[in-house]
């Protein structure tokens, strides 16, 4: 993308001696804005998971292909910085229920001890 630059236009008048004047039109380019003297990076952008519960709970979230671990304290929030949050439930007959959830940069989400399912569970925040 190419920078704006304006345009002044600079008439110069020669007058030569007896011989009357000649017109010479230049233009210069001048940019509009000066560059920057460093250049600035994008923010990382993280998502933000508050465990609603009064457990701490190990949540796994997925960045750049890879699976990374994270423990939540109770009623305390992490910033995660992924596409993907999974959290699993290892039930009484052995089995492991686990449940992914996409998730988006500057959103948040809650970690919660689903009662009715019996098992941890995942959910966007309104906002």
């Amino acid at each position: 993308m190419g920078r704006a630059v304006g345009k002044i236009a600079v008439i110069m008048t020669l007058w030569a001696i007896g011989g009357g004047a000649a017109n010479v039109a230049c233009q210069h380019r001048v940019p509009t804005r000066m560059p920057s003297a460093s250049v600035q990076m994008p923010a990382a952008i993280f998502s933000i998971v508050r465990n609603d519960s009064t457990s701490q709970v190990k949540i796994e979230y997925q960045s750049q292909g890879q699976w990374e671990q994270v423990q939540i304290d109770a009623k305390k929030d992490a910033n995660i910085k992924g596409d993907q949050i999974r959290v699993s439930t290892d039930r009484e007959d052995h089995a492991t229920i686990t449940v992914t959830l996409p998730v988006e940069g500057g959103k948040k989400y809650h970690l919660f001890w689903n009662s009715q399912a019996g098992m941890w569970d995942l959910g966007s925040v309104a906002q």
